[in-house]
């Protein structure tokens, strides 16, 4: 295993296969036939690639060159990339992610006998999230934040019009981060006169949701001008520069149009995908919402996690220093 400074890896905040390039850490991946067998175990396409991108991420920073440097991994490895994900600033829910990630493909190795024990296994991890079962794990916005965001896009424009319906079905439907980017043409209409979305969830699922009528506008309005809203196959919502046709929108592609309107709203705080969920969940609580609706809406497998969102907004609510005055 290499250990000069390129190693180092300073851009593990945000990892993407660009600045792996130089290790080669995919290249060293794709040669490992039984990291392939452990990927195509997980059905969400969302979960392999997480966990191949923190996989690489070990391999690029330790400078594992080759499948035998990998099943040659030790404790020490794992401490000392944990200790570089640490200097790096990336948060506590992300470093454990990672050595989760890292500790299931070594586990599947075990198995295999291709290892002879787990490195992974005694290292640490960090504790993650609020006090309290359930609690919510990402920040949510206002809804004063999040109408800046919905009116932000230029809607004189087809990209205007593309970007303002997707946002509008992340922060009204509560998507998963890559959802609203599988939906196509046939999967928008009506149901008994609501309209709805047929969306692809966790587990290949189909979740079917009747939508709010300002969403169901705005995705409207960009079809009336989508060269492709005639083809009930197509993907909704396309690449409009440089994109390949009839092709979806990547995952960077929507965690870039989100960071992109949240600095032209003047948000001052990062956005993402998921924030979009957490919001959605908060405010349908808020208005009153009985936790089972709005765990069918978006999807959760369990009502625990749905109902953990709506502790983390009491828990604020009640905090007692919104009660102080000097």
């Amino acid at each position: 295993m290499r250990s000069n400074k390129d190693d180092e890896v300073p851009a593990l905040i945000e990892f993407k296969k660009s600045d792996l390039q130089a290790h080669d850490a995919f290249e060293v991946l794709s040669n490992v036939r039984s990291e392939n067998v452990w990927l195509a175990n997980f059905s969400s396409q969302n979960t392999r690639d997480a966990y191949q991108h923190s996989v690489a991420s070990f391999i690029a920073t330790i400078g594992v060159q080759s499948a035998d440097d990998l099943y040659q991994v030790k404790q020490a490895h794992v401490l000392a990339w944990r200790a570089s994900m640490e200097n790096a600033g990336l948060s506590q829910a992300t470093i454990a992610t990672r050595l989760s990630a890292l500790s299931s493909l070594y586990k599947h190795l075990t198995d295999e006998q291709l290892t002879p024990t787990n490195p992974v296994a005694g290292v640490r991890r960090p504790k993650t999230g609020n006090a309290g079962m359930g609690a919510g794990k990402s920040p949510t916005l206002s809804k004063r934040q999040v109408r800046l965001l919905l009116d932000t896009p230029d809607i004189k424009t087809l990209q205007g019009l593309r970007d303002r319906a997707l946002l509008h079905v992340y922060f009204f439907v509560g998507a998963r981060a890559t959802e609203p980017t599988t939906l196509k043409i046939k999967d928008f209409g009506y149901d008994a006169e609501f309209p709805i979305l047929n969306l692809t969830i966790k587990g290949k699922k189909t979740n079917t949701i009747a939508i709010n009528l300002e969403c169901t506008k705005a995705i409207r309005e960009y079809l009336e001008v989508a060269e492709h809203s005639h083809n009930p196959d197509a993907y909704i919502f396309q690449p409009i520069i440089n994109g390949k046709p009839d092709t979806p929108l990547s995952r960077v592609q929507v965690y870039r149009l989100f960071d992109r309107y949240a600095r032209k709203a003047g948000l001052g705080v990062e956005v993402f995908p998921h924030m979009a969920r957490a919001t959605m969940i908060t405010t349908a609580f808020e208005a009153g919402c009985i936790g089972e609706d709005i765990q069918r809406t978006v999807g959760h497998s369990s009502i625990t996690t749905t109902e953990g969102y709506n502790h983390t907004a009491r828990k604020h609510r009640d905090s007692a220093s919104l009660k102080v005055g000097y």
